[in-house]
C-alpha cells in the first residue's frame, strides 16, 4: 500500500460511522496502536448522533485503582455537554500498563464509569480497555438491559 494509500484509508475509517461495540474496539486500536502504555490514563471521545466519533480526544491520568468521587465529577461535567449538545454521546477506553487480561480493577472501572453515567444521564457508547497486548470490551449497552 503506498503512503497516500495508507492515509486515505486512515480517513476512510476516522469518517466511517460506529455501528457496534467492535467497530468502536478498532477504532481505538487504529488510534491507540502501537499498544503500549506507561500510565494509567482514562480516554474519552464524544459521538455524533449518526455515530460518527468526533475528532477530539480526551484524556485524563488516573490511579490504578477507580476513584468513585473522581469518576462522578467528571460525569457531572460530562453531562453538562449533552445537555448543550443532547445528540452526543461518549466512548470511553481505560488504558493502562500490562499485558494480562480483564482484571477486577478493570470492571470496577467500567462499574463506576456506567454507574455514574447513569446518574447523570450521560448515554454511552461500550466502554474498553487497553494495555501492552490488546483493546477489550468492558461493558456494552445491552450488558445493560441483561
Amino acid at each position: 500500500m503506498a503512503p497516500d494509500d495508507h492515509t486515505a484509508a486512515a480517513d476512510d475509517l476516522i469518517h466511517t460511522p460506529l455501528t457496534d461495540a467492535e467497530s468502536l474496539r478498532e477504532r481505538w486500536v487504529h488510534i491507540l496502536s502501537p499498544l503500549g502504555f506507561s500510565e494509567t490514563l482514562l480516554w474519552f471521545a464524544f459521538v455524533d448522533a449518526d455515530g460518527t466519533l468526533l475528532p477530539a480526544l480526551n484524556q485524563l491520568p488516573m490511579s490504578t485503582t477507580p476513584v468513585a468521587g473522581m469518576i462522578d465529577v467528571l460525569l457531572s461535567r460530562l453531562a453538562e455537554v449533552v445537555d448543550e449538545s443532547p445528540d452526543i454521546s461518549v466512548a470511553f477506553l481505560l488504558s493502562r500498563p500490562g499485558r494480562d487480561g480483564i482484571t477486577e480493577a478493570d470492571a470496577q472501572w467500567a462499574r463506576l464509569l456506567v454507574e455514574s453515567a447513569r446518574r447523570h444521564h450521560v448515554p454511552l457508547y461500550p466502554v474498553h480497555r487497553a494495555n501492552g497486548t490488546s483493546v477489550v470490551t468492558l461493558w456494552t449497552p445491552t450488558d445493560a438491559a441483561a
